[in-house]
């Protein structure tokens, strides 16, 4: 098999793979294989800007993509994480609208990238599609709500403490979280000073341990407890 039929083959077996589009046709999904590509992301590469043109959606081949808030003040926020067989990108397409976040690759990734007119053509010839990424939208939106009510009454203690339990269960059989303190700041909508500032206290308190970009957490309890306060 030539290399180029072999590519082809991988890819269309790749999005068939993909929950959301398990149900298309074999045209849809050749359509796809024909017409998208696949794209390597290096760590920290910037896949779009918020207010770029919505012109490709992306799907997760494997790493993980932030997708961040940007403010009018320069700072930045991740609002959801994308990972193996995510879907991202395509509400600017559908509403023919700029794009309303950024996506930065936070490992190295692969992506298939498919162009935004491909796109279209396929929900066209498949309306159960649109019905399945409605309700992904739904639940992303819903999940985005809580997370920012939850973030107007929590002071940056409640913050961290509640994103250092989320990723200790995401990566519980590695005993550590890999994570940097700008991604801390970026993903509580912090400073990095109050980040290092906080961690610093909770490391002389015995809470955690951090050394190179991993945080150990030892007393979940307290972390928990500092999860729930609330400002009043």
């Amino acid at each position: 098999m030539r290399s180029k039929d072999k590519a082809f083959t991988e890819v269309a077996g790749f999005l068939a793979g993909v929950p959301l589009l398990s149900n298309l046709s074999e045209a849809s999904l050749l359509l796809l294989a024909r017409e998208g590509r696949l794209k390597v992301a290096e760590r920290g590469d910037i896949l779009f800007f918020q207010a770029d043109p919505s012109e490709s959606a992306y799907i997760v081949r494997n790493g993980n993509i932030s997708i961040v808030l940007n403010s009018p003040d320069g700072r930045e926020m991740v609002i959801n994480e994308m990972q193996c067989g995510d879907l991202f990108g395509e509400l600017g397409i559908l509403t023919n609208k700029p794009r309303s976040t950024s996506a930065i690759a936070r490992t190295k990734s692969e992506l298939y990238v498919i162009p935004g007119r491909t796109f279209l053509k396929v929900i066209e010839c498949e309306p159960q599609l649109a019905f399945r990424m409605l309700e992904i939208t739904a639940n992303r939106l819903q999940m985005s709500s809580e997370r920012e009510g939850a973030l107007a009454f929590m002071d940056a203690q409640a913050r961290l403490a509640r994103l250092l339990l989320e990723l200790e269960k995401q990566e519980k059989d590695t005993g550590y979280i890999t994570i940097s303190q700008d991604e801390l700041a970026h993903r509580t909508g912090l400073i990095r000073q109050t980040v290092a500032k906080v961690l610093g206290k909770w490391r002389r308190q015995g809470l955690l341990l951090t050394g190179r970009g991993r945080i150990v957490l030892l007393d979940y309890k307290a972390l928990k407890e500092l999860e729930n306060k609330i400002l009043v």
